[in-house]
């Protein structure tokens, strides 16, 4: 397999900016870059937010929305690519997150069930 990069660059998170690079060798060994925050002022708001907007800021806040970029981008590049990426390889990038979040402490869920519920089927739905 050729190796490929898939970044995970300005979602927006509130008052926060994640990004993580994950790579994919040549004998299918991943290896997973820890996310950085850094500090990023939200933009003052010019205009009244519509319902749509505080959706989209509700997702982009979502703990697991990280993963789903990861999960979507990584969707994404195989379809452009003639390189087969197993679904040993999402297995072992879902570990990873798993691992930095509880290594940092942050959760894995909202406090709104119904988001929750949203981002999981969104995630299941890119790995299956």
């Amino acid at each position: 397999m050729a190796a490929q990069s898939i970044s995970i660059d300005k979602y927006p998170k509130g008052e926060q900016q994640m990004q993580a690079v994950v790579k994919v060798d040549g004998d299918s060994e991943q290896k997973y870059l820890e996310g950085t925050l850094a500090e990023v002022p939200s933009p003052a708001p010019t205009e009244p937010q519509t319902p749509m907007d505080v959706d989209k800021a509700s997702i982009y806040r979502h703990p697991l929305f990280p993963l789903l970029a990861l999960l979507f981008e990584k969707c994404e590049q195989s379809t452009l690519s003639s390189d087969c990426i197993t679904s040993a390889s999402f297995d072992v990038d879902i570990e990873n997150f798993v691992r930095n979040q509880e290594k940092e402490g942050k959760p894995f869920f909202s406090e709104d069930p119904e988001l929750d519920n949203l981002v999981r089927t969104l995630s299941l739905c890119l790995i299956l």
